[in-house]
């Protein structure tokens, strides 16, 4: 079968090649992978950035999938073939602290598909039933692709975040996070704006506009004169970070009114941040994190997708497999917003 494979430790070293097609154990599915899409940390991979030099290689890549069961263990009970899923892309041992209060997400041996061990941008994998979820049938298959970073956004502000109806929402980055992030605020019933950059004229902020969102070029226009300008404001009830750009985090201190957050999503390229954290004990900003999704995040990405309040077909351009490296770049570029391969 196809796969796309990081090779090796640069930048780059992306092929696609023939490898074998997986074979199951008694516990497991064949998922036949109908689509697959480029997320923000496969491409630092790609980069190999220095916030991910610890995936493996050689590694087929790929952690956002959708497809169909055309297998089934003898052990399996509950699934058989013709079933749609959309799979978790982590791998957790269920006997650690974290894992035994249900947070498998940060699981103290968590292992993520596409870099630890293979992942989905092949046309078949092998998968263990309680990585599975079930999707409606009226979820097309590039629809059900983008579950999984809808997870992220449903953990970071539907679970761990505080961002209530009618407050006034800043997003930063309109990448696919970003603009995933902008639409579940929306859902929350909140109002998100998002900023981007000169280089984000190219697909990505017109793509904020057309889903109709206020947005704000932040190398040619000011923040708080836009905010002052459209909302009467001078702050914001929340930022949403999701461009993991180090320099935005004082940017959020800022811009957040007292009393207000500050949910940190995106992966810095960066270890270190210089940042003046006394301004957020100064104005008592609460800073929430989160890391990937679980089991309740990806069902709540599933309905959010379903009724329509995630849209996530503006977001995807479609490349055939064997254009794997030009779909890679065309991201790093920003040419395009969200990759998507079909299998």
């Amino acid at each position: 079968m196809k796969a796309i494979v990081k090779t090796g430790k640069q930048y780059g070293s992306v092929q696609v090649i023939e490898v074998p097609k997986p074979s199951i154990n008694d516990d497991e599915v064949l998922v036949r992978i109908r689509n697959a899409s480029i997320c923000g940390s496969d491409l630092h991979c790609y980069q190999f950035s220095p916030s991910h030099q610890f995936i493996e290689t050689p590694v087929i890549m790929g952690h956002e999938s959708s497809g169909e069961i055309v297998e089934v263990g003898s052990d399996v009970n509950g699934y058989r073939p013709g079933d749609r899923v959309v799979i978790e892309i982590m791998d957790w041992c269920n006997q650690c602290e974290p894992c035994l209060k249900g947070k498998t997400n940060i699981c103290n041996q968590g292992k993520v598909r596409g870099m630890h061990f293979d992942g989905f941008f092949a046309e078949y994998a092998a998968v263990k039933i309680q990585h599975l979820h079930k999707i409606p049938d009226h979820l097309t298959f590039e629809q059900a692709c983008l579950v999984e970073p809808t997870s992220i956004l449903c953990r970071s502000l539907l679970l761990r975040g505080d961002i209530n109806e009618g407050e006034l929402v800043l997003v930063t980055g309109p990448g696919p996070i970003g603009l995933i992030a902008a639409q579940v605020v929306r859902a929350i019933g909140a109002e998100a704006i998002i900023t981007g950059t000169n280089a984000d004229e190219q697909s990505r902020l017109p793509i904020a506009r057309e889903l109709g969102f206020t947005t704000i070029n932040i190398e040619t226009e000011e923040i708080k004169e836009i905010l002052q300008k459209v909302y009467q404001k001078s702050s914001v009830d929340a930022v949403v970070e999701c461009s993991g750009a180090a320099s935005v985090v004082q940017t959020a201190l800022e811009i957040t009114s007292k009393g207000g957050s500050i949910h940190l999503i995106g992966l810095f390229g960066k270890p270190l941040i210089e940042t003046n954290l006394s301004l957020a004990i100064r104005k008592e900003i609460t800073i929430h994190t989160s890391y990937a999704s679980g089991w309740e995040d990806f069902e709540s990405a599933i309905q959010l997708i379903s009724k329509g309040a995630v849209n996530p077909e503006k977001l995807v351009s479609l490349y055939p497999v064997d254009q794997a490296v030009e779909a890679f770049e065309d991201a790093i570029s920003k040419k395009v917003v969200k990759p998507m391969f079909q299998f």
